[in-house]
């Protein structure tokens, strides 16, 4: 009985050795780095160093608007991505408030309004309304800034008691990713 369990452990063990190796092979791979192309490329991505801006909705009451303003770049201290970037900002807020929610992309003195975050969006799982922008794009051979102005606006209509006790916040995630050229 013995005998079966020590053959069974080198068995097993066997496999294992033999196995990992065969695995291992499949997943590396040998690269010669005297090519032209050896460079890695430098993905820079900036939102004034965040990833997300959490904004707190504690002080906001019937009648009072807010403004906050960002920047999305392509370069970080001095250097520009190497490569051409996809983002797009997505908005998350639980929306027990009545709160007019909109999205602008300035460029000079003019305002374009890219996103209404309201009820015709989806909820998750969290029951957070999640509003995506549409997706922008940053090319990697000259340098770029896009101004974003988020303005939310409690209506004056609804100053009634039974929104008193409700806190809401708004979430502005960004995710970036490499544009793949088609």
């Amino acid at each position: 009985m013995k005998r079966y369990k020590i053959l069974a452990i080198l068995f097993v063990l066997t496999i294992l050795i033999f196995g990992s190796g065969i695995t291992y092979s499949f997943f590396q791979s040998n690269v010669i780095m005297d090519s032209v192309d050896r460079n890695i490329a430098k993905f820079v991505f900036n939102t004034e160093q965040l990833n997300e801006i959490e904004l707190s909705l504690i002080d906001l009451n019937p009648g009072d608007v807010e403004e906050y303003q960002f920047s999305v770049s392509n370069t970080k201290a001095g250097l520009l991505s190497n490569v051409s970037v996809e983002y797009q900002m997505i908005i998350k807020t639980y929306h027990l408030v009545p709160l007019l929610i909109e999205l602008y992309k300035l460029d000079g003195e003019t305002e374009e309004l890219i996103l209404t975050c309201d009820e015709t969006y989806t909820r998750n799982l969290d029951n957070e309304l999640i509003c995506n922008s549409p997706i922008q794009e940053m090319s990697h051979s000259l340098e770029k800034l896009d101004n974003y102005k988020i303005k939310i606006e409690f209506p004056e209509e609804y100053n009634d008691a039974m929104y008193a006790g409700l806190v809401d916040y708004i979430n502005i995630e960004i995710k970036s990713w490499q544009k793949m050229e088609e």
